[in-house]
């Protein structure tokens, strides 16, 4: 996201494009080979889909991954979804992903999703909130993920990548469920 909390796909171009660096890239990917399974909100899925389904040479060093692990995405309107081991979750949604959380195993990764991840948020399902912050201040364009929101955090990692970006890695304070 930018340092001003914009993580709207549409924008990326401005805020997250020009801040690429070969740490960010490492931490995408140990981020992406660290989880289990993949939980995606509607607009996320159908952004990601087409692109790395596609991809068939392990592209960017995490294409195998992406699309064999296990995905959900969450969608009141989507009646398909042709991405490898995807299935949707279209009610009862945050007793579904407490179902994931204690049946499954491992850990769970959204990935962009922000109604997605305000909505896990506010139940409390949220476990560790991880945040690649580029050092570019948005202003008006684009949507805002802690818009909203109330919550406290503890930062439990901190680091900073090249080009000034900087990783930092929060839970909640009110504890996991």
């Amino acid at each position: 996201m930018s340092l001003d909390g914009i993580n709207d796909a549409t924008t990326m171009a401005e805020w997250f494009n020009p801040y690429h660096s070969e740490s960010r890239a490492k931490s995408i990917q140990e981020t992406i080979h660290n989880a289990e399974i993949l939980l995606y909100g509607r607009n996320t899925y159908q952004m990601l889909y087409p692109y790395w389904s596609a991809m068939q040479n392990n592209e960017m060093g995490v294409a195998d991954k992406l699309n064999k692990a296990k995905k959900y995405v969450v969608s009141a309107t989507l009646t398909e979804a042709p991405w490898q081991n995807t299935s949707i979750i279209n009610t009862a949604v945050i007793q579904k992903i407490i179902e994931l959380k204690n049946e499954e195993g491992g850990n769970i990764l959204v990935q962009g999703s922000t109604t997605l991840v305000k909505s896990l948020m506010k139940a409390g399902l949220v476990d560790e909130l991880k945040l690649l912050i580029q050092p570019h201040i948005m202003g008006a364009n684009g949507g805002r993920l802690f818009e909203g929101m109330n919550n406290a955090l503890e930062l439990i990692h901190l680091q900073q990548l090249e080009n000034a970006v900087i990783q930092a890695c929060y839970q909640p304070k009110t504890g996991k469920k």
